[in-house]
């Protein structure tokens, strides 16, 4: 009697035939490959990663029966900077993996090789305090020997890195299993497992692990040295084309310093922190005090990173801590902030379940929808009330600033011609002197404007220069409602207040009435400036924290280069705010979109999952200048960050679930507005 798995053939001549047909097939599938387009550098990027894919999956179906978990990425997009990658599990719970990404790099000059070795490594997360982490390079010939490209081959090296030769052969085989995996056949699984074609390439053999599990010990292929140098002369930049230097990526060498030892967030003494987790080494938690929340805090990830689970969680601890925040919501994902969990998921940790009871039970949720009446609509005064501030010359004078910077786009003078910079000075000292008078309001000032006293301004033409920009303005107030302030102006009291048996407000400003981003960026402005001027009136004294302002997208409101009509008042809040307890959140994808001045004035910052390979090096010099490295902010796993701030160096933490419902799609426009109605 012979035992069979269930749905095999209890003949063994049929399995056999089967097998050997399979051999045949295979046999004149490898004979017929072409496969130079792999290896050409005019077309490696397109043809290298579906054959690395076929080995790859191939590799990983022979190794079925050890019973390891393996994956592999599909093939990946146009100019990839890697073209193929292995990923072992080796504990599901935790997430740990152990990687093995490979690039072929054949293109003959210097430039483009010192470049593409530098993104494969920035994406491989190449680090030599991360042995699983393992990038191979695949060359066919000698590398340039230039000193740039020999510093830059030289620590790749050093870090672990291994190059080698793929040989014809090999790609031979990967391309006849391609084939093969596209043609149906019920006896492909057994053959790969009896046959063990991937598993005998030469490539395979030396860099994936053995039958054992252990890493491949079989000699690397290595190239034919004797072919002549392929490198062009590696000072002659003309030799590549820009487009073959992957954006973002320098060209440089440049080594990353050595990290401070982890430690954990110090708390003073009696001082109150909220949980954001736990560390990664060691599971010690991790907390951010409220008062290092006065000094701001950013987030860079992108996509998959759990940047918006972070911010919900940030700002449910500090609603549980009684700390009101004011939540700008871009992509309708924060609008659920006060919705329960339908069942306890499951990735809430011990007490979880009691945290979400208490965050429900005494927070209050307000979602706003600005230009949709038909929810809850939000205005502010165009121009903020100055009184309080004509006693603090610093913050006046960047409230004015911040309010000129708003309005020069709409007056039309936010250009560099001579007349537009005349006239904007002249709405400077206008708008100056309209704001010491203690007059209020837009309407009133291109009233103002219309006729400019006399000695508020030192330009020869100021009056005729300030009756323009008053039409112009009056204008912009009747073509976009929202700038002339149209509806009851709020006070950002208001949205800061809980109301009474509540421990906080959450308040939620939805972007679904703002269509464009000029709308968006005006009324933020508004608001920035109404905030700027009500926290002058109402420090936080003597509570660690006032309040939380957070702002995800935060690349569109203060980009790092040009400016918005919210710029400057994002700028001045930075700078000011924590003075008086307002404490603010930026979260961006982009590390290198956000103004200097945003992220610089920020204490703690977190760094989670970045993809492409100009983020990331935005990211790791971000890192380096605060004394930390990021080796691989590439490959982090959702829900986990390196973190830095006020009395603790990089740490790499998880961070915890949200308290409140968060599924996968967001809100539709129809249910934001649903929602935000007000009952009754």
């Amino acid at each position: 009697t012979i035992s069979t798995a269930r749905g095999a053939s209890a003949d063994p001549t049929t399995d056999e035939r089967r097998l050997h047909e399979l051999d045949a097939r295979f046999a004149e599938l490898v004979e017929a490959a072409d496969v130079s387009a792999a290896v050409d550098p005019k077309s490696e990027d397109e043809h290298m990663p579906p054959l690395l894919a076929a080995g790859l999956a191939a590799w990983i179906a022979e190794q079925a029966p050890t019973g390891a978990t393996y994956k592999y990425d599909p093939p990946p997009g146009r100019k990839p900077a890697l073209h193929g990658r292995l990923i072992e599990v080796l504990d599901e719970a935790t997430e740990n993996e152990a990687h093995w990404c490979f690039r072929a790099i054949a293109h003959p000059n210097a430039i483009a090789v010192t470049a593409r070795v530098k993104a494969a490594c920035t994406l491989a997360g190449l680090d030599r305090d991360l042995p699983q982490r393992r990038l191979i390079l695949l060359r066919n010939g000698p590398w340039p020997t230039g000193k740039r490209t020999t510093e830059v081959l030289t620590g790749f090296d050093a870090a672990g890195g291994l190059r080698c030769a793929v040989p014809e052969a090999d790609l031979r085989v990967f391309a006849a299993l391609r084939v093969m995996a596209a043609e149906p056949s019920t006896a492909l699984q057994e053959w790969l497992v009896a046959r063990r074609p991937a598993s005998g390439t030469d490539l395979f053999r030396a860099v994936l692990p053995g039958p054992d599990g252990t890493g491949g010990g079989a000699q690397p292929p290595t190239p034919d040295d004797d072919e002549p140098p392929s490198g062009g002369p590696e000072s002659d930049p003309t030799n590549v084309a820009e487009a073959d230097v992957p954006a973002g990526v320098s060209t440089g060498a440049t080594a990353e310093p050595v990290p401070a030892d982890p430690a954990e967030p110090v708390v003073r003494e009696g001082g109150r922190a909220v949980g954001l987790g736990r560390t990664v080494d060691g599971g010690h938690p991790f907390t951010v005090p409220l008062e290092s929340l006065r000094r701001h805090a950013v987030v860079f990830a992108g996509s998959g990173s759990g940047k918006t689970v972070l911010i919900r969680r940030l700002v449910e601890e500090c609603a549980r801590e009684g700390v009101s925040a004011i939540v700008l919501d871009p992509n309708n994902d924060l609008a659920r902030l006060g919705d329960p969990w339908p069942d306890p998921p499951g990735g809430w940790g011990p007490g979880d379940a009691e945290r979400a009871a208490d965050y429900l039970a005494h927070t209050e949720v307000v979602v706003w929808t600005p230009r949709v009446t038909a929810g809850r609509p939000l205005s502010f005064q165009p121009l903020p009330d100055f009184t309080s501030l004509r006693d603090w010359p610093d913050e006046f004078d960047q409230a004015v600033r911040s309010a000129v910077e708003a309005l020069a786009p709409r007056a039309g003078v936010d250009r560099s011609s001579r007349l537009a910079q005349q006239g904007k000075a002249v709405l400077t000292e206008a708008l100056q002197a309209y704001a010491r008078s203690g007059m209020v309001g837009l309407p009133g000032f291109t009233e103002f404007l219309t006729d400019l006293p006399e000695g508020v301004s030192r330009l020869a033409r100021a009056g005729k220069l300030a009756e323009e920009l008053a039409e112009a303005l009056k204008a912009a107030m009747v073509t976009d409602p929202l700038f002339g302030g149209v509806g009851a102006p709020a006070d950002p009291g208001l949205l800061l207040t809980p109301s009474a048996g509540r421990r906080a407000r959450v308040s939620v400003i939805s972007f679904v009435g703002l269509t464009s981003d000029q709308e968006r960026q005006s009324f933020v402005n508004q608001l920035q400036m109404a905030l700027f001027a009500w926290i002058k009136r109402h420090p936080a004294g003597d509570r660690p924290l006032g309040g939380l302002f957070v702002m995800d997208e935060a690349q569109t409101l203060a980009p790092s280069t040009g400016t918005t009509a919210c710029t400057a008042s994002s700028i001045a809040l930075a700078s000011q705010a924590r003075k008086y307890g307002l404490g603010l959140v930026f979260a961006t994808q982009a590390p290198k979109g956000l103004h200097n001045q945003i992220s610089g004035n920020a204490t703690t910052q977190f760094f989670g999952l970045l993809n492409a390979p100009a983020q990331i090096d935005a990211a790791r010099q971000l890192a380096e200048a605060k004394g930390g490295r990021l080796p691989d902010i590439g490959l982090l796993n959702s829900g986990e960050f390196y973190a830095a701030g006020e009395g603790f160096s990089f740490v790499k933490v998880r961070t915890p679930l949200c308290l409140t419902h968060h599924p996968k799609a967001p809100l539709t426009p129809e249910e934001v507005v649903a929602r935000a109605r007000p009952a009754g």
